[in-house]
């Protein structure tokens, strides 16, 4: 098995990291773009996160994005490929979500989607790298291939089929509104959880206006035409997250059903009130990626929680706190006792102090955790945990579409991938992908639309 294949020492996996982290940083935007497709595009690096802004028809869009992210699409799908394609006795299995991408999922996709993909895939061949719309679709399909791979087996291994990969996915989030808050708009907080190898490159903030439909900020890694991380607002006001997890009562795939990726996507671009939001979601859904979403209208002040599997369950407010975070049931106790610690006080800033919160309630005690909302999986020897934090607020989001975000912990904690090796050498696999997160000490940034490099 690949995770066997360690180096004969941990100095040369140090060394090996070290010397590849240089490389990547090495690794700037130095184009000038002169293409006309390029025109209004820009990309600009900020305390460790990467913005961009991309704007025209689908193809236009799609373009933009492939040629100013190719470095970042090159380095984060081949993070994943390795991590969670490549990590068994089978070998190498990419070629199983091309071919489930081909088969299952492009013809269920929206045209201008489709447009979208041809032109990322064009985007990133002229910035000089080979991924093709067959690698880009599949990327855009990670959270939805499990609903497709039974079948895809039964077709192409009726005897027995390849277990199932694993992609290492959950979060922290609360959106608060009314009564809960400091001024009664809507407050709204997301940390992702996942492996940092295999995840650790999805520091992208996506400033999308399309010249049809809503105007859209979301964060994902490159290649991807949603969200991914589910940390999504438009220019109607719409404000949502997620968690992973939802009641087993609600699970179950439909392979007749639309991709998540694609529903999510129509959804941030279509629609301008939750009632909208949740008919897309709802509407034909593969049972794929079962989450729990928190949904937010600045324009009303509601909010909403939607446990979306193949069924779904609805709580809808305009006065109240929502915490989640994929069952979790040690943070779920920490969600609690935080809303009424901060019921009616809860703003931005207290929302960073919330998202970077370190008390165990497994034990008692403050301290960096994996049983903490701020989750430090590398405590117990697992390269995984918060390696993000962002918040918004209504007002934030109405008047220029702004938001803050960390990358690395939200407490800004760094992850130094060269101590964790020298402690835990067996994960040495995960190079020279497993790096440190962030590259050094970064602040909360601001982000707003229009942001000029």
């Amino acid at each position: 098995m690949r995770r066997n294949k360690l180096f004969s020492t941990v100095l040369i996996a140090i060394i090996t990291l070290t010397l590849f982290i240089a490389f990547v940083g090495l690794q700037v935007q130095a184009a000038k773009p002169q293409h006309p497709l390029l025109k209004g595009a820009y990309r600009i690096d900020k305390e460790d996160w990467i913005y961009v802004h991309l704007e025209g028809d689908p193809f236009q869009i799609g373009y933009q994005h492939g040629y100013l992210l190719a470095d970042n699409i090159n380095i984060s799908w081949s993070a994943a490929i390795h991590v969670y394609w490549s990590e068994n006795e089978f070998g190498d299995q990419w070629y199983i979500a091309r071919d489930i991408a081909r088969i299952y999922i492009w013809q269920k996709l929206p045209a201008e989607q489709k447009v979208e993909i041809e032109g990322i895939a064009a985007g990133v061949k002229a910035a000089g790298y080979n991924w093709d719309k067959w690698d880009i679709t599949a990327f855009n399909a990670w959270a939805d291939i499990d609903a497709y791979w039974d079948a895809y087996f039964e077709g192409v291994h009726p005897s027995g089929h390849i277990p199932l990969h694993h992609w290492e996915k959950g979060c922290s989030a609360f959106i608060a509104t009314g009564d809960a808050t400091a001024d009664g708009q809507i407050v709204i907080g997301h940390n992702t959880w996942a492996g940092y190898a295999g995840d650790g490159y999805w520091n992208v903030i996506f400033d999308i206006k399309p010249n049809k439909g809503h105007r859209m900020i979301y964060q994902s890694t490159g290649g991807c035409i949603w969200s991914g991380q589910d940390w999504i607002y438009n220019d109607a006001g719409l404000m949502v997250c997620e968690t992973t997890g939802v009641p087993s009562e609600l699970e179950g795939y439909d392979i007749k059903g639309i991709p998540l990726f694609a529903r999510e996507r129509y959804a941030m671009q279509y629609t301008d009130n939750i009632d909208d939001w949740i008919a897309v979601m709802t509407y034909k859904g593969n049972g794929a990626y079962a989450n729990e979403w928190l949904i937010g209208d600045a324009k009303t002040g509601e909010i909403c929680r939607l446990q979306l599997g193949l069924k779904w369950n609805i709580t809808r407010t305009f006065n109240g706190f929502f915490g989640s975070c994929n069952q979790a049931k040690w943070r779920t106790i920490r969600w609690e006792q935080l809303r009424q610690q901060y019921y009616g006080k809860i703003t931005v800033e207290i929302g960073k102090i919330m998202l970077s919160d370190h008390f165990d309630t497994s034990k008692n005690v403050t301290a960096p955790s994996r049983n903490t909302i701020c989750g430090h999986g590398e405590e117990v020897g697992r390269p995984s945990g918060a390696y993000d934090g962002k918040v918004t607020s209504s007002s934030l989001v109405m008047k220029e579409m702004g938001m803050w975000g960390r990358w690395g912990h939200p407490c800004g904690i760094l992850f130094n991938a060269t101590d964790f090796l020298a402690k835990y050498p067996q994960y040495a696999w995960q190079l020279p992908y497993l790096h440190n997160i962030p590259s050094k000490p970064v602040n909360w940034a601001y982000f707003t639309k229009d942001m000029k490099p």
